[in-house]
């Protein structure tokens, strides 16, 4: 289930964040959604949601979309008071209820010791689903960066979609992932996967690079290297669901892998 949260600014314009603004963000939505609602972590846990160290982590958001804005150094200008993002989850339906009332009018601070915003939500609405039950493939565009590791790149480099064996690792993390959700949480998918040999991944056009910080508010600060691009992905339902909701490649809750379907 998908969700467009639209953001006010608070304060006059131009505003400055810092450049590696995401880690901020993901640590915002992290605490929202594990501290703001008791209800809503109870049924989390209820659910089987939760992992082994109690955190959910099937979810996945956008890249934040600003409007008028340009780079000076290390800071990012932006001119106009409002913007947005796309946040997105993996879960039973019932997830709506708890949504909007976690996310809607909250404020929190963006920045870092040279200056803070302050963002208010002003709305958290609904997305159509980008899947139904007859979907057989997707033309797909990334959102924020995918990450994709073949188990050897180290140093924050990932696989880019045009390398030789990026298909194989994509369709590896998805299996995984859905190989988790049937050993592990009640709320699974199920217990079989029909047409394997029929998973096709078609990169469309040239991958974009981007370098992104995490963990910058810890001693563990490292950059990893992702890639937008655009895709034909042919895949069982489920498999396809996992990526679209809960975000394809690795790091899904720090704000990579998040995706919709081409228009």
């Amino acid at each position: 289930m998908r969700f467009k949260i639209d953001f006010r600014l608070i304060g006059d314009s131009p505003f400055y964040l810092p450049v590696n603004y995401q880690n901020e963000f993901s640590a915002w939505v992290y605490k929202m959604l594990h501290f703001e609602s008791s209800a809503f972590t109870k049924w989390l846990q209820t659910k089987g949601y939760s992992d082994s160290n109690g955190e959910y982590t099937l979810y996945t958001f956008s890249d934040v979309l600003f409007g008028a804005h340009k780079y000076e150094g290390d800071r990012l200008l932006v001119e106009q008071d409002k913007a947005n993002m796309i946040i997105s989850f993996y879960a039973d339906p019932e997830i709506e209820q708890y949504i909007t009332d976690i996310f809607e009018d909250k404020e929190f601070k963006i920045g870092d010791n040279k200056g803070k915003v302050l963002f208010r939500v002003e709305q958290v609405k609904k997305l159509p689903d980008p899947i139904s039950s007859d979907t057989e493939s997707l033309e797909i565009k990334t959102l924020s960066p995918v990450l994709i590791s073949d188990g050897s790149k180290n140093n924050g480099v990932f696989l880019s979609p045009d390398e030789k064996g990026f298909d194989k690792a994509f369709f590896k993390s998805l299996m995984f992932k859905y190989a988790t959700l049937v050993k592990f949480m009640s709320g699974n998918p199920g217990k079989g996967l029909p047409d394997l040999q029929a998973l096709e991944f078609k990169l469309i056009g040239k991958p974009k690079a981007k370098i992104v910080k995490v963990k910058t508010d810890s001693p563990h600060q490292k950059s990893v290297k992702g890639y937008h691009f655009n895709f034909i992905l042919k895949a069982p339902l489920e498999l396809m669901k996992i990526g679209m909701y809960g975000g394809f490649g690795e790091l899904n809750h720090l704000g990579f892998g998040c995706c919709d379907v081409k228009k």
